[in-house]
């Protein structure tokens, strides 16, 4: 069964999503020690196991992870091109244990893969750890969110990256290489910055971390110069001004970063997804933000009454893009 036609049957809203990919690799038999590495906890890993595909059992699964292995594996050491990176779907809501932890598997199949071209790269072990823990850490989100073991609710986008290399955890931030283009070809090397929910936004630590990176990835990726860093999230949104002293984390990670130009999105609510997403780590309503949506939004920490309070204004968060002053 091509993965197409088996997304198609599980429910998935754009199965041409899969068109086109292969077969990946075989899913690993010491599976429990690889999600140990990767930071997944006793309990998940439990289900996990549980949920290992097998294409006697569920076909339609089994094609599906194959697929999304074989992506990552196609990619491998790939640089994210200018075109950008389509996130993995998420999965039907009806999805079996299964299909929560398709992506997950999906993952796992490629990390020996991963750790031979970091090794080859020179990335110390250590970074690698900190990469992977990627998987464990989305685990956690997703049960705090959506109440349920997996993955599959959540659009992935920087899991499927940390594990072809090309995104990396480097103290508090994560970077993605990324390829600048104008026109045809490739004109340039950006570094995407993003922060993972690892803990506070400390200014020192953000610092040491690009420092850092700007260092490693010279020694790593020697053949891609970097031409600058910049940052595309809804915390250089500098409405956050209105509502955070000046001297909170957030504010001063925004003054580090020169803005582009806003352009408006065709949905005029996707800064107001992200944040609540991202930002409040809360389930995001299927549909157009409601009065009730708004009011079971906890008010127990100043951006999340910010963010209630802007939305009942009539108004919109944004995800803004900055390229940082000083890297160098």
């Amino acid at each position: 069964m091509d993965a197409t036609s088996a997304a198609e049957r599980v429910g998935f809203k754009d199965p041409e999503r899969f068109q086109g990919l292969g077969t990946g690799p075989e899913l690993p038999d010491d599976a429990g020690e690889l999600m140990e590495y990767c930071g997944v906890t006793p309990e998940d890993r439990r289900e996990m196991l549980a949920a290992r595909p097998d294409p006697e059992r569920e076909p339609e699964w089994w094609a599906i992870t194959s697929a999304l292995a074989a992506e990552v594996e196609r990619d491998l050491g790939l640089a994210v091109p200018s075109t950008g990176f389509n996130s993995w779907p998420t999965v039907p809501p009806d999805a079996s244990p299964t299909g929560m932890f398709a992506a997950a598997w999906a993952l796992l199949a490629n990390l020996p893969r991963l750790r031979e071209l970091h090794a080859q790269r020179g990335v110390p072990e250590s970074v690698t750890v900190a990469t992977v823990s990627a998987l464990g850490g989305v685990m956690g989100t997703h049960r705090h969110i959506h109440g349920r073991p997996g993955v599959g609710l959540m659009p992935l986008w920087s899991p499927p990256l940390r594990f072809r290399g090309t995104d990396y955890e480097i103290g508090r931030h994560a970077f993605t290489r990324t390829h600048l283009g104008i026109g045809d070809g490739v004109s340039g090397h950006l570094l995407s910055i993003h922060i993972p929910p690892i803990g506070p936004l400390d200014a020192q630590e953000s610092e040491e971390s690009v420092a850092a990176a700007v260092e490693y990835f010279g020694r790593w990726y020697p053949e891609e110069p970097l031409a600058g860093i910049v940052c595309h999230s809804w915390l250089l949104d500098p409405q956050l001004a209105e509502y955070l002293r000046p001297d909170t984390n957030i504010i001063r990670f925004q003054n580090r970063f020169d803005l582009l130009p806003y352009l408006t999105p065709e949905d005029p609510s996707e800064g107001d997804r992200e944040l609540m997403r991202l930002g409040l780590h809360l389930p995001v309503p299927p549909g157009p933000f409601t009065e009730q949506d708004l009011a079971a939004v906890p008010q127990d920490t100043t951006l999340r009454r910010a963010f209630v309070e802007h939305l009942r204004a009539g108004r919109h968060w944004q995800v803004r893009t900055g390229m940082l002053k000083t890297w160098s």
